[in-house]
């Protein structure tokens, strides 16, 4: 366990069935360095990890454009690439032990640094091991004319095992398109009430601002591509988990999915906020910024967000949220880690 402890600050909902990682029934929040966090975790418990970590932008990223000064995270590195691949290799050896002999790992990155990541990730996996680069397309501003714009980000896809691992292709059909009422070459019919089965690139609307999920986080993706990599990839009651949290999509998406889940960010507002979106998804209208959304949606939150006193919801959250009874789904633990012999890097 390496010396991590971590204390529970908040529970919010009803405990589900325990198990060694969920040892008190409920799903896990914790804020804290997601190597010390990970390496306190026992061997093969998750069936699916999806990380999206920094991208080797070169960056300082503000977490939101309303968001008050202070709120930063970085991804900017001193050495370089270099620096970048054994910072995110050694986090990415650590999943690979914490997945089951079946699990899968999604890694989500864009042009930046992708095929380094690949690379590494063919040597901590094998080759053999490689699913899928799956091609995530937005489309939507950001044009160029100095080359072709950049649109899309890459999802690398490995397995644990090189010869069992869950899929479930028609769970996440696709309608057709481009071969629509053209006959197959062997004369079959094709099933367009079913649709297509899946392949390796999808077109999805990147997150509007509009949106009823949009939290004001710069990274936030959309719930549908998280509900397509889950479908396809866990079943019901299954362990999901991302140790990069940020807006809390992944845990959001498993919540309402049916999976159980462990997330992490060292942000102690990325937390926060992942706490609010998940207890709005158990007791909807128990969060504050809900009220807020039709005002100043992301510059009230993130003020709220810094005057807390505590970590997880506040008071007022917590009181209404004690109130519902009829919760959909297992309830989540808010924890900090306390200590560890590892050092955050």
């Amino acid at each position: 366990m390496h010396g991590t402890r971590f204390q529970q600050r908040q529970r919010i909902g009803p405990a589900g069935i325990a198990s060694e990682l969920l040892s008190d029934g409920y799903n896990r929040l914790i804020q804290g360095d997601c190597l010390a966090v990970m390496a306190a975790l026992p061997a093969a418990s998750f069936n699916t990890i999806y990380i999206d970590p920094p991208f080797f932008t070169g960056k300082q990223r503000l977490m939101s454009k309303e968001a008050p000064a202070g709120f930063t995270y970085a991804d900017a590195w001193e050495h370089g690439l270099a620096e970048y691949i054994d910072w995110l290799g050694e986090r990415l050896t650590v999943m690979r032990g914490l997945l089951r002999e079946d699990g899968a790992l999604l890694v989500h990155l864009d042009w930046h640094a992708v095929h380094y990541v690949k690379v590494l990730l063919d040597r901590l996996f094998g080759i053999e091991h490689f699913q899928n680069e799956f091609i995530w397309y937005y489309s939507g501003g950001g044009a160029s004319r100095q080359r072709f714009a950049r649109k899309h980000d890459t999802i690398l896809y490995y397995t644990k095992s090189a010869k069992e691992w869950k899929f479930y292709a028609d769970r996440v059909r696709t309608p057709y398109r481009w071969t629509q009422g053209q006959p197959r070459a062997d004369g079959s019919k094709r099933d367009y009430q079913r649709g297509k089965l899946p392949d390796d690139v999808w077109e999805q609307h990147a997150l509007m601002p509009w949106a009823q999920e949009h939290l004001g986080y710069p990274t936030q993706k959309p719930e549908a591509l998280l509900e397509r990599l889950l479908l396809a990839t866990t079943d019901e009651g299954d362990t999901v988990g991302d140790f990069f949290c940020g807006s809390g999509t992944t845990a959001a998406t498993a919540q309402r999915l049916g999976r159980r889940w462990v997330t992490t960010d060292a942000s102690r507002e990325a937390v926060c906020l992942t706490a609010e979106r998940i207890a709005e998804f158990l007791v909807p209208g128990c969060v504050t910024h809900t009220e807020r959304r039709a005002r100043a949606r992301a510059h009230a939150r993130f003020e709220r967000l810094a005057a807390a006193t505590h970590l997880g919801l506040d008071d007022a959250t917590l009181a209404a949220c004690a109130l519902t009874r009829d919760y959909p789904g297992t309830g989540f633990a808010v924890e900090e880690q306390l200590d560890s012999s590892v050092l955050s890097a």
